[in-house]
């Protein structure tokens, strides 16, 4: 497997990518095949400036595979690329770090990198049936018109508008917001270690995890919506666009406060044993006063 920029290991491979914007701020892709100049620590071109060996992968996507030299100098090298866009010159500098194996293995999680979920296959169908309640249920799902590079509505052969994915919530906010609802359900007490992959988390217990996630998913927008809460003026006229801000925070807070009871309720009807902690029948029988108190009030005459 091929390495990223700040991971370049000498005598491998390391795949250089840039991706280009049209003038609308959408992915578009350029005039010409982009050309690609690299350099070492010194400054000097060791590659290009040359289109061979550039590859579209996606709108605006351009791939470039370089293979690092064994003997090539650690530190930061350059990648320029150039190419015009609509018409436009555009050139690009970036850079990429060239390591030797040992010091690529260690060192390498810098703070603020994006953690990659690690579901397995139980988790994942867990997850994904999970999902689909939250997504029924938050109904973020929605569609946008194409435009073009020019800001044109973009029609198909059939003269239909071609449309695309325009959701208020990622899949991966939403999947966040099932693991801080499942988190909690494990917190509440008492404190169990319930994980996706249990049936009883997305069948029997479905609807508690779900409206978890619901709740810090409305929470969440609700910041948003509260930043897009003031009127817009034109020309003598005002619009005051609905106040979604302050219905979201009221609506968080009915929520969060009868989630939370109903929350205890359902973890006290099941009483799970405290995690770590053994049972609360064996503390209670393992102590001979207890044990003899027990007796002792069987003896009652009232």
């Amino acid at each position: 497997m091929a390495n990223t920029r700040n991971k370049a290991i000498r005598g491998q491979d390391v795949v250089l990518s840039i991706q280009y914007y049209g003038i609308d701020g959408l992915p578009s892709n350029t005039d010409a095949t982009p050309e690609i100049t690299i350099k070492d620590l010194q400054g000097t071109t060791v590659i290009g400036p040359t289109s061979l060996g550039v590859s579209r992968v996606d709108t605006g996507l351009y791939n470039y595979t370089y293979s690092v030299p064994k003997l090539a100098d650690k530190g930061n090298w350059s990648d320029t690329w150039s190419s015009s866009v609509s018409g436009i010159n555009v050139q690009n500098v970036f850079q990429f770090l060239i390591v030797d194996e040992a010091s690529s293995t260690a060192g390498t999680i810098r703070l603020g990198d994006d953690v990659a979920f690690d579901f397995n296959e139980a988790e994942l169908e867990g997850i994904n049936t999970l999902l689909k309640f939250l997504k029924a249920r938050l109904r973020s799902d929605g569609k946008k018109p194409l435009r073009d590079q020019f800001g044109a509505i973009v029609y198909d052969a059939y003269g239909d508008i071609v449309t695309e994915e325009c959701n208020v919530f990622s899949d991966d906010l939403l999947v966040c917001f099932l693991c801080q609802a499942l988190s909690e359900f494990n917190m509440v007490p008492f404190f169990t270690g319930f994980l996706f992959s249990d049936q009883v988390i997305y069948k029997l217990f479905a609807a508690a995890i779900v409206e978890g996630a619901y709740v810090f998913a409305v929470a969440s927008q609700a910041l948003v919506e509260k930043g897009r809460d003031f009127t817009i003026s034109d020309g003598g006229l005002s619009y005051q666009p609905p106040m979604l801000g302050e219905f979201l925070q009221s609506h968080y807070g009915t929520w969060l406060t009868s989630y939370r009871e109903r929350l205890k309720f359902i973890k006290n009807s099941i009483r799970p044993g405290p995690r770590s902690f053994g049972t609360y029948s064996n503390l209670s029988s393992g102590s001979p006063a207890l044990m003899r108190l027990r007796h002792l009030r069987e003896r009652r005459i009232i």
